[in-house]
């Protein structure tokens, strides 16, 4: 991962089986192979060596220079490639995916790109971005943070030698570095069992991984093996390496446990290592070929990905052929070579003091922030919606509005203006909900309440609840609520539903929905609005399930009235890049209406209705009877398959007008 001085050639040999492993199984299996996990244990290593070696030669650990010449060696060939990755990324990606890509940008370049994976894991909605050619750079943040960390373990293991009078430094390395390592296994394994996803990516998870090669750095000239027992542990670390990405669904099951396979696979190779024999996997990982290649792995690494999602946007496939693969990583080897002998060597070769080099790092560090920020405020700046300009575009972009005219919907072509929002922006054309955190993720199950409208002096409280497919009517009764003195209460939370039974991959559902009942009983609004069924095509959401109705009697029994909302359709495909790839013709962007609604509203089939209850069937305001479409009213309807633009959300208000305020006065 790191170009870094040769200690041992295999393990230039090894970080070279890792990098090209890593290419393979993302090009063609399109899984993880467990190769980052090799090159987190041997920087333990190298790490561990290089700064025992200085605190020996220097008596002292030099945190500022070795801090800088760090960054010295590290930024320029991950700049470089971010730099080209987000300039080249800006043409060939889809437009609608500009945000995401300046945001990943600006993770991946100040290496806290895998909490803003992590962060997104958990995030329902960010599910389903796209592929991004900086996601790569998880693995390369969090070793720039274990490298701050293991600064700091050495701190703490020099301060307990002076406090305790003692000159065994490697004792006491082995000692801390133990503690830490153990204490970040046993929460890798808690957090995987609890939230694989964050686990994934989070840094706490992951030292120990680089414990572990940092506790063989200080032990391994104690291990003494048989040539015999050398040869077959290099194989079977070797084996091991290679087949772990076969065997285990990689990003599905690690770090935790399974983590171990690739980390003992390393441990076994540097131990075989320290032997030499004939047909040995030493003798293949010290191959000079694999030893070269070794030297530009990292910036190999780097580049494979990037490649690899312009291949997919290029081409328009979602699979690589084995000549489109071959390609993709002689081109990342050539790139890798260029960077490393071509960019990075010479900037490393340039003499400057450790202070002029700090401020050249400092100055570049804020030129790339500054000028990414007034790119996105310039041109990626997404226009607030209030009454007024609703009012102003109501001619130009109806939206759901352009059905209640005379009763059909109006096709693009009759519009003069393009549609709104703009691509640029629309995947952000999303409810207020996101960006305040009011809808809760994963394992939380308190029931969060935020409150909009009118929050004084207001005649009716309406809550919505429910998942995200509730969420994104929250623009349109805030709308509502500015011209009828509504207050909207929220209780939502991801990948839930208004509904008593479980949600299958969302275990915690269940009690967050009885904390929000709860909650609900006691705030006793005036109306409940919410989703009464599930718009996916799965044959299970047919019917409304027992879990629903009981819901609805619940409330019954309260006496608060529901507003039940047939569920908006789910398309088989991402809106947007539809939109993107129809630019020039987006009326192409639709889909046959059979396909994609049930031709019955599950909702008025269901078992029980309350009397309370107003149920309303919105399928008319986004299909024609024969397709259903993308772009209604000039207005974009989903920012991804299957939720709402705040835009067009929006639109509905006035079409929820009169069945809500006849609702709120029953």
């Amino acid at each position: 991962m790191e170009t870094k001085r040769r200690i041992r050639p295999e393990l230039e040999g090894l970080r070279t089986i890792a990098a090209i492993l890593v290419a393979i199984y993302h090009i063609w299996f399109n899984r993880v192979s467990g190769g980052v996990d090799v090159f987190f244990v041997v920087s333990g290593f190298l790490i561990t060596t290089s700064l025992l070696s200085m605190y020996r030669k220097n008596g002292k650990v030099l945190y500022f220079s070795y801090i800088v010449k760090l960054m010295k060696r590290l930024l320029p060939t991950a700049w470089l490639i971010s730099i080209t990755t987000l300039i080249a990324g800006l043409y060939i990606l889809p437009v609608f995916t500009k945000q995401q890509t300046l945001n990943e940008f600006l993770a991946s370049a100040f290496y806290f790109q895998n909490w803003r994976l992590a962060i997104d894991s958990v995030d329902y909605l960010a599910q389903n971005n796209s592929a991004s050619p900086f996601q790569h750079f998880w693995a390369l943040s969090i070793q720039f943070q274990f490298y701050l960390v293991w600064l700091l373990l050495f701190f703490v293991a020099i301060t307990l030698l002076r406090l305790f009078s003692s000159n065994h430094i490697k004792r006491m390395l082995i000692i801390v570095i133990s503690v830490v390592a153990i204490a970040s296994f046993g929460y890798s394994v808690y957090l995987t069992i609890v939230n694989q996803p964050v686990a994934y990516y989070h840094t706490f998870t992951r030292v120990w991984e680089f414990g572990v090669g940092g506790i063989l750095a200080l032990t391994i000239h104690k291990i003494v093996i048989s040539s015999r027992l050398s040869w077959v542990l290099g194989w079977m670390g070797l084996i091991g390496l290679i087949s772990c990405g076969i065997v285990l669904q990689v990003s599905q099951l690690f770090p935790g446990y399974a983590a171990l396979w690739p980390v003992l696979s390393a441990v076994l190779i540097i131990v075989a290592g320290n032997y030499s024999t004939h047909f040995s996997a030493f003798q293949l990982l010290s191959w000079k070929p694999l030893v070269k290649f070794g030297s530009i792995s990292y910036a190999f690494y780097l580049w494979h990905w990037p490649l690899l999602i312009f291949y997919y946007a290029l081409f328009e496939v979602e699979t690589v052929s084995l000549i489109g693969g071959l390609l993709i990583m002689t081109v990342a080897a050539i790139f890798a070579y260029v960077t490393i002998y071509g960019f990075e060597v010479p900037v490393r070769n340039i003499q400057l003091s450790l202070w002029k080099t700090a401020s050249i790092i400092f100055v570049f560090s804020g030129a790339i922030w500054l000028s990414t920020f007034i790119y996105q405020e310039s041109s990626l700046a997404l226009p607030v919606a209030d009454s007024e300009t609703l009012s102003e575009r109501i001619n130009d972009h109806p939206g759901a509005a352009v059905y209640l005219e005379d009763g059909r919907l109006t096709p693009l072509a009759e519009f003069d203006e393009p549609f709104i929002p703009r691509l640029e922006v629309a995947e952000q054309d999303r409810s207020v909900i996101y960006e305040e955190r009011c809808m809760v993720g994963k394992v939380t199950t308190a029931a969060k309440v935020c409150e909009y409208g009118e929050l004084i002096d207001y005649d009716y409280t309406i809550a919505l609840v429910g998942g995200s497919h509730s969420a994104h009517w929250q623009p349109m009764l805030e709308e509502l609520a500015k011209t009828h003195n509504l207050k909207i209460v929220t209780y939502l939370k991801s990948s839930c539903r208004f509904t008593e039974e479980d949600v299958p991959g969302s275990p915690e559902c269940a009690e967050w929905f009885t904390n929000v009942k709860t909650k609900i009983a006691k705030d006793t609004p005036d109306l409940i609005f919410t989703v009464g069924n599930v718009g996916s095509q799965q044959e299970e959401f047919d019917e409304v399930s027992d879990g629903f109705i009981e819901a609805w009697k619940y409330f019954e029994k309260q006496d608060i009235p529901l507003f039940l909302v047939r569920d908006t359709p789910w398309y088989k495909q991402h809106v947007l890049t539809c939109l993107s790839q129809n630019a020039d013709e987006p009326e192409q962007c639709k889909a046959k209406q059979e396909e994609i609604v049930r031709d019955v509203n599950p909702i008025t089939q269901a078992d029980y209705m309350p009397e309370t209850a107003t149920t309303i069937d919105l399928t008319d305001y986004f299909c024609d009877g024969e397709y259903c479409h993308y772009v209604v009213g000039n207005v974009i309807t989903h920012f991804d398959a299957n939720h709402l633009t705040a835009t067009f959300s929006r639109s509905f208000a006035p079409v929820f007008e009169k069945p809500i305020l006849e609702a709120l006065e029953k």
